[in-house]
């Protein structure tokens, strides 16, 4: 594949060569607004990674690494944040924190603004849908691994939890408290998010007649208040926070008897500690997803090929209480 170089982007943005470069060294107090845009959105367009091998070569890291999460609400996306955080700080990198929101817009700006801002590489949790972004990044041999999710066609790593065991043990632990009737609760799976995908996908095939329940976040609750049946001894799985969070504020509302119907959620909070009737949970191992990720990102930094796997998995933990 052809290598971008400084007059690609020239061309694609209608400027010249010294303009862009202006642009790329942060000398763009006199630019315009509009010239700024087209040379930012040419950047991402042709996946220009500026003065990546010459930086290199001369040895001027900038000691800088970008993770943009898909949102910064989920505990795992804080915890995994704070584990890379400490990792960067052992080794005197600095991490720049992004919160894409399960926004690709913002998710693409946050790419393109850490790109100029030369970061020596890149951990996210992908949104999924920046397919030419992602795949632009892996042609430029940008530094670059994703957590959380991973996406079959293009070439980046992935460090994530092992969904399908995940969801085995929540379908274990309910099955050894004699329940026979399930709910499935979670976010919607329309989006194809790995998380999403695979824990529903694992709970279809081991219970294909109980019930699933799934909305995106805003329209959980209104979705569980209509589908959910009380009166008789249920096991909920709750997909993630999110959905805890929309069951139990269900739950208050109607007064639902929660020591009859058990609950078990994929994804640790504080809270689950703390309420009452406390809530087993099947805990994301974070501090392993963290040091592996960071540890090939490190290796890509150096020069290196990166781990020998595209997808790797780590099993969770349950927490009975």
């Amino acid at each position: 594949m052809k290598r971008i170089t400084i007059k690609d982007v020239a061309e694609r943005s209608g400027v010249s060569v010294s303009t862009v470069s202006q642009y790329l060294n942060g000398r763009y107090n006199y630019m315009g607004e509009a010239t700024r845009n087209r040379i930012k959105e040419a950047v991402v367009e042709l996946g220009y990674r500026p003065n990546f091998m010459a930086r290199n070569l001369k040895s001027r890291s900038t000691k800088t690494v970008g993770i943009i999460v898909s949102n910064i609400l989920h505990h795992f996306a804080v915890s995994l944040t704070r584990k890379i955080e400490d990792y960067c700080d052992e080794n005197n990198y600095n991490l720049i924190i992004c919160n894409a929101d399960d926004d690709p817009e913002k998710e693409g700006k946050y790419i393109s603004s850490l790109i100029e801002k030369q970061v020596d590489g890149m951990i996210i949790m992908p949104t999924t849908a920046n397919d030419a972004l992602y795949k632009s990044l892996a042609n430029q041999n940008f530094p670059v691994v994703f957590v959380d999710r991973f996406m079959e066609h293009v070439d980046i790593p992935s460090f994530k939890l092992d969904n399908h065991h995940a969801m085995e043990m929540a379908f274990e632990y309910l099955q050894n408290k004699k329940i026979e009737n399930f709910y499935y609760i979670g976010t919607s799976d329309e989006m194809d998010i790995t998380p999403r995908v695979e824990r529903l996908a694992r709970f279809k095939e081991l219970a294909p007649e109980q019930k699933v329940i799934t909305g995106e976040n805003d329209a959980l609750y209104s979705h569980i208040e209509k589908e959910f049946a009380g009166g008789k001894s249920n096991g909920i799985i709750l997909a993630n926070d999110f959905a805890l969070m929309a069951f139990l504020e269900f739950a208050n509302e109607v007064h639902l008897d929660l020591e009859k119907n058990q609950l078990i959620a994929i994804d640790d909070v504080p809270l689950a500690d703390v309420y009452r009737p406390r809530i087993s949970t099947i805990v994301q191992p974070v501090e392993e997803i963290a040091k592996n990720a960071y540890m090939a990102l490190m290796d890509k930094i150096e020069g290196g090929a990166g781990p020998d796997k595209m997808v790797n998995s780590y099993k969770g933990k349950l927490i009975e209480r």
